[in-house]
């Protein structure tokens, strides 16, 4: 039996409870990112803090569009990292107590005060349109200054200092937008042989520098400069142009040309270039619909580079997200080999191709599988002055993770890697467990263990923390230990530790850190015995977000 003492506990417990999630949404000035797949985000806010369909929400390092939204919970259209922070609208006033109402005025004062009204002048005004639908702001920019360092046992030293720019979708002016990325480098000192531009101290890579006009409601759409194809599906960068037009939707359709920088340095090149055309399509459907949201884009292409000739190239990438439980990616592309011209080119054949599918049955049961297949052959460094062609590879894997409670998740972890031309294979299975919510959202931990065999059978386990403080700090820490046979007379075991730190110093500054060590025990029970071998990096920049 319930007594009044055990009930008035109850209501009360209650609405301290209740209270204190008030106050703790109230207080919420940032979201972050949970999750990222290629084209959606997962975000730990919903529309208890603000956030609504439709709505544009300002990341780090770019936008994204709400697509759906729960109490807690909102998916986002667009691209980032797990762990991006953003902005949270101001919260919605909170409703006022009522208050015991007046009493109602005699008939005689309602009647006196309606002819008063009545009688009242009116006067005319003008009238002047408003302005609705204004847009969101938009563009970001991270700009940073770093310094990164290696060192290996029985090599030295190496050391780079660096200035990297990041800008996305700048705002110019008159609809126009600037995005930039490069990198300018430094190498300060380098010890052992060096396979990658040793002659070259200073570096400067410059990935993309355009300028560009894409608006919401349609028209004329393109992009002049160092060009990264938006949403061309596996195009190189351009030093040309990209132009089209698009429809209010979104969907738009053009054509792009130019010289392809060198491969090596990036730096302007006449000597090779390409030209094609590319479709991009997106639509959004009602709720109540099983085919919830569909991206389709496309492109055929003529691609000159050093690596791989004068080639003809098609490929189309499709996304879907199927009621609320799946979502679908599948990339595709096939080419062939120009010889003699335009006129004469060998047989197309698949290049390359690529599925996504996660797949939630229930709200505690995630599935989540991939494969890759990659059939050209590519030309890659491994060591001063000697190259390598790779060969076909494929690669799958696949997980499953129930979520019995919200502060656990079981998963199964699996994958399966192949080279087809050197008929050699590898394969790993194994567990984890997470308490993502150990101390509430600020810090969670997870542990798991890989069985692997193939050319280089064995196992390896791992401890990872995650802890953040919202829009301030995080922190990702991982303790790992391997164990490999078959690359020498005895087993190999080694010990790894490696931290990721991002705090928010001031409002548009940021402090980011990577440390990672590794040692060889060789056979020995000391990690930093004298027949063990050891490697450390750390990466150190401080950004400006705007």
């Amino acid at each position: 039996m319930i007594t009044p003492v055990r009930m008035a506990g109850a209501l009360l417990a209650a609405s301290m409870g209740a209270l204190a999630a008030q106050g703790e949404t109230a207080g919420r000035r940032t979201g972050s990112v949970l999750y990222a797949t290629s084209s959606r985000l997962y975000l730990d806010a919903g529309s208890r803090e603000g956030l609504a369909p439709g709505q544009i929400v300002q990341l780090q390092k770019g936008t994204c569009r709400v697509e759906q939204v729960s109490a807690t919970r909102a998916t986002c259209l667009g691209t980032g990292r797990a762990g991006d922070t953003f902005g949270l609208p101001p919260p919605p006033p909170q409703p006022q107590p009522a208050s015991r109402l007046a009493p109602l005025p005699a008939p005689s004062v309602v009647e006196q005060r309606r002819g008063i009204l009545a009688s009242a002048p009116h006067p005319k005004v003008d009238f002047h349109e408003a302005s609705f639908g204004v847009e969101a702001a938009r563009g970001s920019a991270d700009v940073g200054i770093g310094l990164r360092t290696w060192w290996t046992s029985g090599v030295g030293s190496s050391r780079q200092e660096r200035v990297d720019a990041l800008i996305r979708d700048f705002a110019l002016g008159a609809g126009f937008t600037l995005d930039v990325d490069l990198s300018a480098r430094k190498w300060s000192r380098r010890a052992g042989p060096v396979s990658f531009r040793p002659d070259d101290a200073t570096q400067l890579y410059v990935w993309e520098a355009s300028i560009s006009r894409r608006t919401d409601a349609g028209g004329p759409a393109f992009s002049v400069g160092r060009v990264r194809p938006y949403r061309v599906p596996g195009q190189v960068i351009l030093d040309g142009a990209q132009a089209g037009w698009r429809t209010e939707g979104g969907t738009e359709a053009g054509i792009f040309g130019g010289v392809v920088p060198d491969a090596l340095t990036l730096a302007p090149s006449l000597d090779h270039g390409t030209f094609g055309a590319y479709w991009i399509g997106q639509h959004s459907y009602a709720g109540d619909s099983s085919l919830r949201f569909l991206r389709h884009e496309a492109r055929i292409a003529f691609v000159n580079t050093a690596d791989l000739g004068q080639r003809v190239e098609g490929e189309a990438l499709v996304e879907a997200r199927i009621t609320r439980q799946v979502d679908f990616a599948l990339d595709v592309r096939g080419g062939g080999t120009v010889s003699g011209g335009l006129g004469s080119m060998d047989g197309m054949s698949l290049e390359a191709l690529r599925v996504d599918v996660s797949a939630r049955p229930l709200d505690s049961v995630n599935l989540i599988g991939s494969f890759r297949y990659d059939g050209l052959s590519i030309p890659e460094l491994d060591g001063p002055g000697r190259v390598l062609t790779s060969g076909a590879v494929r690669h799958a894997d696949f997980s499953a993770a129930w979520e019995p409670l919200d502060t656990l998740r079981l998963s199964v972890l699996s994958g399966l890697s192949a080279d087809l031309l050197s008929h050699t294979s590898r394969r790993w299975i194994g567990p984890e467990i997470a308490l993502p919510r150990l101390l509430g959202d600020s810090a969670g931990l997870s542990a798991g263990y890989f069985r692997e065999d193939g050319w280089a059978p064995g196992s390896s386990a791992w401890l990872q923390l995650l802890a953040r403080s919202r829009g301030v700090f995080q922190l990702l820490a991982r303790v790992s230990w391997f164990r490999t046979s078959g690359l020498a007379p005895a087993e190999l075991d080694e010990l790894g530790a490696s931290a990721a730190i991002q705090a928010q110093v001031a409002r548009y500054v940021a402090l980011r850190l990577s440390v990672f060590g590794r040692t060889t025990l060789n056979g020995q029970t000391a990690p930093f015995g004298p027949a063990t071998g050891q490697v450390a990096f750390v990466d150190a920049e401080i950004a400006g977000t705007f």
